[in-house]
């Protein structure tokens, strides 16, 4: 626990900055001057000064700007909350901000920005105090383990104060995910611990546990109609006498997605609260979690997602007013893509046909922009798992069996330094939080027990070993089998000087404490949320290696999470992306959490990351546009990568899959390749015969660009080249054939330039061209090949180094360019390639020619020299279409998929 004059000096120094600088930061400099100039009232040692000022400034520093949205103005909702703000008394917003202030220590620009984003988006749902009927449909989008619950709690309160009176929060479909989910709103919404609320007749229990808000101030209550210890129970509510009508309080209901909770929930809400048309007149805001998991309306053989869809639909049309807003991280989410047209996307009745709202992350948050972005700002945290090695453990279509009798080295290195870290957090200060590492392995919970049971034998050695022998001096110590095992660890990562202590201390005076209270857990249906109760170890810190499977990849928070394990080849974007646990706040630690995963999933992180960014973007445009959802829900059914998702609901059946696919505005390149010999050497031919003819079809012309570049060369030759060059099928941007089929019937690309870049290649390359031979400098790239699959720049889905559809614009466009796109998108640190495709400029090809370099032993699949692509055709992406066709034979043999890899854990 923090001494009292600790905790007195930083609430005054937060108090005084969160005054003084509400809306801008202050510098290093003048916060310094500030904490120093309190410290003086209040004596702390050097130690426990230092301590607090690392964490002050993990809080104190952070900034947060109000997301953007689309919503459709041809409808008859009017903005109503601005015009009765001075009307209403915010008890619950205003408490539950002075909980966010002044227990976890949120600074004062951020909590006013959540009461900006919050009041925009109650103001977009239906007015509680209309006498009309009004059903909306919206959508939060923000990132994975961002602070959307922070959101939604913001949005709970709100809704209570404006004169909502039924909230009814879905939490994903694990009876686990919906406890944490109880519990977060019990402290920070109704301010009391649901599980004295509601008891079983004749064990009622204590009636008012107050906490979280309730401590702050309990003058209001919110009526708990569902529990930490139950999901919906009409039994139990029965039993307490409770209904609707008899609460003046607002009512708060936490349901996990599941058809048979839900319809008893209907019939209960029906039976007791509705009139004589079966409906109920109460205000109703249903907050649906992970919008995109099974309330989507797309049929499964094994799982009916439409009946948890037709559920939803059903309890919101049993009111008279209603709003539903969903919350995802994945903005590909089925909702979108499913329906074959408009009409039909529009015919579901939770698309969010009235708003869509992006969130921003505050500064502080560590996104996949920041571990997989180009370029990303914690790429030393990714350590690369070798596939061939943990195949061997788990193969990747295991079966419940499975018998683990041994770990792959590169799992007991992440454990070790998990244990490194845990040192190091408490050298830092942090003794009493909470670390969790994370290890997702299989979804199957027999095999999870495996690995708990090898991995608890494991760290109990080590355990006994450093309580036993840590005091040892160094040669001594080093004798002993796991010591000399964390010592390598330590000098591996480099970790003396992120720790700034040597080994010898740490090993003898840290070491013991900081991990003799690990303790490893498995976390599944089974165990249930109970495995990881972090509340119970509140005051001291929960210290555990969590090992799971879907529960650990979706919804499920881990405090304090410092290193993850995962080898989960899911190839499903939007379930990739939910897996990623590790994406959240790093506070005091965000230079020491890693991440180990395979190399085809750091591939796929990089390639979500990127077409998420894009799409977020859209919404940006969309908005000064004042284009719809509706629009975007068109746009991402055209972006190719939304065809994985397509065919894969469909990847049962042998019917086609045939898309419209927007190509204007993106570069689109050949970053994957089919490694058969005969392919590469007719891509090189194609390649070749192109650039010896280009003199004879274009005018070279000068650029300030590192390369050179051809103008006025004609469609044809670019149709040719389309038609001879093949890439591997996963790669459903680049299809190259109906980017010929396309280009040849579209009449303002006619004529193109024609770029090729220069490299940082030693040695010259040289080409034949219509007028002499044409010298080159190679572009170095990493070159991996798996599968059938040759990886241009390993894991970054790209060709180009980036900037080169620059190439043939003047200094003032790409200014303006750069000024218009960081004036639009203040979060991204870089402008991408799409950019500068502006409206009539001439449609772009680039010519790569790559140095292949190897990680690891030659490979004879992959050539010295490679040849690819790039295409950009400029506008705006509104219009311009091509009809893209799914290889599903083809797609689905490389792809392997498990068809149940998103469902529950299988026991």
């Amino acid at each position: 626990m923090l001494n009292q004059n600790v905790q007195m000096l930083e609430r005054f120094i937060t108090v005084a900055m969160n005054t003084k600088y509400a809306v801008k930061p202050p510098s290093e400099e003048v916060f310094m001057q500030e904490a120093n100039n309190l410290r003086s009232m209040v004596p702390v040692s050097d130690e426990e000064f230092d301590q607090i000022i690392k964490r002050l400034k993990a809080s104190l520093m952070i900034t947060m700007d109000v997301g953007t949205y689309i919503s459709d103005e041809s409808d008859d909702h009017q903005s109503w909350l601005p015009s009765r703000r001075a009307e209403i008394d915010f008890y619950y917003w205003n408490r539950y901000k002075r909980f966010l202030e002044d227990v976890k220590g949120w600074n004062t620009r951020v909590t006013a920005n959540l009461d900006t984003v919050s009041n925009e988006i109650v103001d977009l749902l239906g007015d509680p105090q209309s006498d009309k009927q009004w059903q909306r449909r919206g959508l939060v989008l923000g990132d994975v383990q961002s602070g959307k619950t922070a959101n939604y709690t913001a949005i709970c309160n709100k809704a209570a104060d404006t004169g909502y009176k039924v909230i009814i929060v879905l939490a994903g479909m694990m009876e686990n995910l919906r406890m944490q989910t109880q519990e977060r709103l019990d402290k920070e919404f109704a301010g009391r611990l649901s599980k004295n609320l509601l008891g079983r007749k004749g064990n009622k229990g204590v009636r008012n546990v107050f906490d979280g808000v309730g401590k702050i101030d309990s003058t209001k209550r919110i009526s708990a109609f569902t529990s930490v210890l139950y999901d919906f129970n009409s039994t139990i509510l029965n039993s307490n006498d409770l209904t609707l009508r008899n609460s003046n309080e607002p009512a708060l209901f936490v349901v996990k997605k599941n058809k048979a909770v839900l319809k008893n929930l209907e019939n209960w809400l029906v039976s007791n609260n509705a009139d004589h048309n079966g409906k109920i007149d109460l205000p109703l805001l249903l907050i649906d979690d992970e919008a995109d998991h099974a309330s989507v309306n797309t049929k499964k053989e094994d799982q009916d997602p439409t009946a948890i869809n037709s559920a939803i639909r059903s309890i919101l049309n049993r009111f008279y007013q209603a709003s539903y807003l969903g919350i995802t991280a994945t903005p590909f989410a089925n909702i979108f893509i499913h329906p074959e047209t408009a009409n039909e996307m529009m015919g579901d009745d939770l698309f969010p046909r009235d708003f869509i709202y992006v969130l921003s992350p505050p500064t502080n948050y560590i996104g996949a922009d920041g571990i997989f972005g180009d370029p990303p700002r914690y790429e030393d945290c990714l350590e690369e798992i070798d596939t061939e090695e943990i195949e061997q453990f788990f193969p990747f279509k295991h079966k419940k069996d499975l018998k683990v009798d041994e770990l792959p080295n590169s799992l007991y290195k992440a454990l070790g330094y998990f244990l490194l870290v845990n040192a190091i957090r408490d050298l830092r200060g942090d003794t009493i939080d909470h670390r969790s590492m994370l290890v997702n392995v299989s979804r199957f919970t027999d095999v999870q027990v495996e690995v708990k049971e090898q991995i608890v034998t494991w760290l109990n050695q080590v355990q006994s070993d450093v309580r036993n022998y840590s005091a040892l001096n160094g040669i001594q110590a080093m004798k002993i089998k796991t010591l000399r095992f964390l010592k390598q660890v330590w000098d591996e990562y480099d970790l003396e000087r992120k720790a700034e202590i040597s080994w010898s201390i740490l090993q003898t005076k840290y070491l013991h404490k900081a991990i003799a209270p690990i303790e490893v857990r498995a976390v599944n249906q089974k165990t249930g949320a109970a495995s990881l109760d972090y509340y119970t170890h509140k005051e001291t810190g929960f210290r555990v290696i969590a090992i799971g499977g879907i529960s650990l990849s979706r919804g499920l928070t881990l405090e304090g999470l410092c290193v993850s394990y995962f080898y989960r080849n899911s190839q499903m974007y939007d379930t990739l992306l939910q897996m990623g646990r590790w994406f959240g706040y790093r506070p005091n630690y965000d230079d020491i959490f890693k991440v180990w995963m395979a190399e085809d999933a750091i591939d796929w992180y990089g390639f979500i990351t990127a077409a998420s960014n894009e799409l977020k973007s859209e919404i940006s445009r969309m908005n000064k546009l004042k284009l719809t959802p509706r629009d975007f829900g068109l746009k991402v059914r055209q972006d190719p990568n939304s065809l994985i998702v397509t065919a894969r609901n469909k990847m049962r059946s042998a019917t086609p899959v045939r898309r419209p696919i927007q190509i204007t505005g993106r570069l689109l390149e050949t970053p994957r390749l089919k490694s058969k010999p005969e392919v590469l050497v007719a891509n090189e031919r194609a390649f070749k015969l192109f650039v010896a003819n280009l003199d004879n079809v274009g005018s070279r012309i000068s650029i300030k660009q590192n390369g050179l570049m051809w103008s006025g060369v004609h469609k044809d030759s670019i149709v040719e080249l389309l038609r001879s060059f093949d890439t591997h099928p996963w790669h459903l941007a680049f299809q190259s054939r109906a980017l010929a089929d396309f280009i040849e019937i579209n009449s303002i690309l006619n004529e193109w330039d024609v770029f090729l870049p220069n490299g940082s290649s030693e040695q010259d390359y040289f080409l034949e061209g219509a007028q002499g031979t044409i010298t080159v400098k190679r572009e170095k790239r990493r070159i991996t090949e798996s599968d059938g699959m040759i990886k241009v720049s390993g894991t970054k889905v790209r060709v180009g180094s980036g900037g080169g559809t620059k190439a043939g614009l003047t200094d003032e466009q790409i200014k303006k360019i750069e000024e218009e796109f960081k004036g639009a998108n203040t979060d991204r640190k870089s402008v991408p390639d799409n950019a500068y495709l502006i409206k009539n400029r001439k449609p772009l090809l680039i010519l790569h020619v790559i140095e292949c370099l190897q990680k690891d032993k030659k490979n004879p699949k992959i050539p010295d020299t490679l040849f690819a692509l790039g295409i950009g055709l400029p506008g705006d992406g509104t219009v311009e279409t091509a009809n893209y066709m799914v290889n599903q034979v083809e797609l689905r043999n490389w792809m392997d998929l498990d068809q149940d890899e998103d469902e529950d854990d299988v026991f």
